[in-house]
C-alpha cells in the first residue's frame, strides 16, 4: 500500500507543474460497511486538475477522514485518480485509487472506485455528490460503500 501511495504521489507531483487547477474542501461521508457498523466521517480533500479541456478533465486527489459518529470507529485515507465529463449543468465523475483505514488495533489496505456528479456554483465553489466503494483486505468487512456530499474551493 505504501509503495502504491508513494508512486501515485510522485506522479501527481511530477505532473503538478502542468496543473490547471488546485482545489481543496471538505466532505461529510456516510460509510456503510456491508458487515453492518456504519459511521459518519468528516473528510478534507485536496487535488489537482491536470487538464483544461472544457468537456473532459482528469486529475488526482488525496483525502483524510475522521470518525464523527456511529457504531464503527476508523479513519480513512484515499489517494485517487479521477476524470469528469461535462453534461451541461453537471459533470459526471469517475474515480479510483488506493484506500487505507486506521482501525483501532490495526489498519487495513484496499482499493476504491467512485461515481458521482459535480456542479459549479461559482467560478470558485463546486458541490460534489458521490458514491465510493472501498474493497478492503484483511479487515472487518470486504466492502464499504460511502455516500459523500462535498464542497470544494477552486484556487
Amino acid at each position: 500500500m505504501k509503495t502504491g501511495l508513494s508512486i501515485l504521489v510522485a506522479l501527481a507531483i511530477a505532473t503538478g507543474a502542468q496543473a490547471q487547477d488546485f482545489y481543496a474542501g471538505g466532505a461529510l461521508d456516510y460509510a456503510y460497511p456491508h458487515s453492518g457498523d456504519s459511521q459518519l466521517v468528516g473528510s478534507v480533500i485536496g487535488g489537482l486538475a491536470l487538464s483544461n479541456n472544457p468537456d473532459l478533465n482528469y486529475g488526482a486527489e488525496a483525502e483524510l477522514g475522521w470518525h464523527l459518529a456511529g457504531d464503527a470507529d476508523y479513519g480513512t485515507q484515499r489517494l485517487r485518480l479521477w476524470s469528469t465529463y461535462d453534461l451541461g449543468d453537471v459533470r459526471a465523475r469517475v474515480a479510483g485509487g488506493l484506500t487505507y483505514y486506521d482501525i483501532p488495533g490495526g489498519d487495513a489496505n484496499g482499493t476504491n472506485l467512485g461515481v458521482g456528479v459535480e456542479r459549479d456554483f461559482s467560478p470558485n465553489v463546486t458541490l460534489r455528490g458521490e458514491f465510493i466503494r472501498d474493497f478492503m483486505d484483511d479487515t472487518f468487512t470486504a466492502a464499504v460503500t460511502t455516500t459523500r456530499i462535498a464542497v470544494l474551493y477552486n484556487f
